[in-house]
């Protein structure tokens, strides 16, 4: 049968000892083989060395990889790459907007490569992308075509991605953390189509994830990397039912889903310290808006992101606002603490009402509640130096200049990194640390109250734990209330003691999550949880 074959692959920069050592695993047609493993385990960098795609400094110092039975040479140690990029194999990346053209129609960005790399001409290379639209299974294939990236959902655009690596016909996909941001149902179609499509074509396919989840619903074989080795490798049954390795353990463990954080909900005794009433927010649909002049006949198209929110939060609580893209909890998360102005409707903290033109209001407001955002390098200034960052808000708050160093430092310690490291750039980070960074920054003015926006969403199943127990600490010690804004139902059902679930802009669902979780009243709950990666039996 049809495989590629690696071999004790090493990848090194330099002179400097090799980052990933003796690799070796099959992908063989018609199944998928699942590499697993925490940031910087070497993982992406095996996939890069196969695509010949490793960034500058990197190459590879040993090993080989084939494809059989006809022992065609793709990829050896010395750093000759033989593979047909993009006809032999091909790659979807995780992040489809960054490797997208902004500026140019998608349906030519899957045309091009079929004028460029097959010869077709302009007309056949339309037609040819059309088909390949339609396989991925985008609405309208023709109106798809001419649509800018975007104009497209997340989901959409990855679909874009795939449609343009199928365009030489490869033998060989390579995806790389494909459904990684991406909401449950949105991942759970992605995941289908990818299957739907090896079982099609014949395809041997390389799946890259840090979620155990993901693979057991997918993979059929799995190598587990840690530290640029591999630890484990075997059937997905095999290793997810009985890991050997400690590393594997605790990758296993990690991503079993729970039915309750474990935690007693809150009693919803006396007053509520937030009310949320009829919130309303309406935004402008794409390209409306933007003209000082719009002409009269035309009309001002609104999407509603919320419709008329009623909503409580007591002192102590840690809630999980979970939901599809688009379902409104960002947006909720952002009202909530006044980030975000809205068309009618109140929000109340402590009695006091939010009003977004009483900057006096506005700022003891920001004293309380706190937002911390999903990406920490874009919320980070690259060139200040992170002791400077807190410090900053620190001097904000009259702490004494004087005082402001010492206390950043301390800050620093209290999330689990050193006083050493306020002298460091964001850049010299891991992105978990950077995460430990950007909740120091938060905490540094004594909220009572932290919403995380997708906080943890980008970090490996290891990370995420490091950073949830941290947050869990934290929030025990100071009495913090909690809003976690998530699309990860299983992480949020270990976390939070109350679920809410946002459907179009409205609460679907709200309850104790033992109880939404076991036995969901609403239909769409029901049909987020099917939804979830490692929803498929073991056999």
């Amino acid at each position: 049968m049809e495989r590629l074959e690696v071999r004790n692959l090493t990848i090194g920069f330099g002179k400097t000892p090799p980052v990933v050592r003796g690799v070796s695993f099959d992908v063989v047609a018609g199944s998928t083989t699942a590499l697993v493993g925490e940031s910087g385990s070497g993982k992406s960098l095996t996939a890069l060395a196969l695509m010949g795609l490793l960034p500058a400094g990197a190459g590879t110092q040993g090993g080989r990889a084939t494809l059989q039975p006809e022992d065609q040479v793709w990829l050896d140690g010395t750093g000759g790459m033989h593979a047909p990029v993009g006809r032999g194999i091909s790659m979807v990346f995780q992040d489809p907007m960054s490797s997208l053209n902004p500026s140019m129609r998608v349906g030519l960005q899957v045309a091009e490569p079929l004028v460029v790399h097959q010869g077709l001409s302009r007309t056949e290379a339309r037609e040819r992308a059309l088909a390949l639209l339609a396989e991925v299974e985008l609405p309208d294939p023709e109106a798809t075509f001419e649509k800018y990236p975007h104009a497209l959902s997340g989901g959409q655009r990855q679909r874009v991605m795939i449609a343009l690596a199928l365009a030489g016909s490869p033998r060989v996909l390579i995806a790389d953390e494909p459904t990684t941001a991406l909401d449950v149902t949105v991942q759970r179609s992605v995941l289908d189509l990818l299957q739907r499509l090896q079982m099609q074509r014949g395809l041997a396919l390389l799946f890259i994830t840090h979620d155990m989840a993901v693979v057991q619903d997918i993979a059929t074989e799995v190598v587990v990397l840690q530290g640029g080795e591999v630890v484990e490798s075997g059937p997905v049954a095999e290793v997810l039912l009985r890991p050997r390795h400690p590393y594997t353990q605790l990758l296993v463990a990690a991503s079993q889903a729970g039915s309750g954080s474990g935690r007693k909900p809150v009693p919803h005794e006396g007053v509520p310290w937030i009310e949320v009433r009829g919130l309303v927010k309406r935004f402008p649909m794409s390209g409306q808006g933007r003209s000082r002049f719009p002409w009269p006949w035309q009309p001002r198209r609104e999407f509603t992101a919320l419709q008329g929110i009623d909503w409580s939060v007591w002192r102590g609580e840690r809630i999980g606002l979970v939901g599809e893209s688009g379902s409104g909890k960002s947006t909720l998360g952002r009202a909530l603490i006044g980030l975000l102005p809205v068309d009618s409707g109140t929000v109340r903290i402590g009695g006091k009402l939010l009003d977004a033109g009483d900057d006096a209001g506005m700022q003891s407001v920001r004293a309380v509640a706190q937002l911390v955002f999903q990406d920490p390098f874009s919320a980070l200034n690259p060139r200040i130096r992170v002791g400077e960052a807190l410090a900053e808000v620190l001097r904000n708050r009259g702490v004494p200049a004087a005082e402001a160093r010492q206390e950043a430092q301390r800050r620093l310690v209290e999330v689990g990194l050193r006083a050493e490291d306020a002298d460091r750039f964001p850049r010299s980070f891991s992105g978990g640390q950077r995460q430990r960074i950007v909740i120091a920054r938060a905490l540094a003015v004594d909220p009572q109250l932290l919403v995380l926006d997708e906080s943890v969403a980008a970090l490996d199943t290891a990370t995420q734990q490091a950073v949830l127990a941290l947050i869990d600490r934290i929030a025990a010690a100071r009495g913090l209330t909690l809003v976690l804004i998530s699309h990860d139902l299983g992480l949020v059902s270990r976390f939070c003691d109350r679920l809410v679930v946002l459907h179009a802009g409205q609460i679907a669902e709200d309850g104790p999550t033992a109880q939404v979780v076991g036995a969901p009243r609403s239909e769409y709950t029901r049909k987020l949880w099917a939804s979830r990666p490692g929803g498929r039996a073991l056999v």
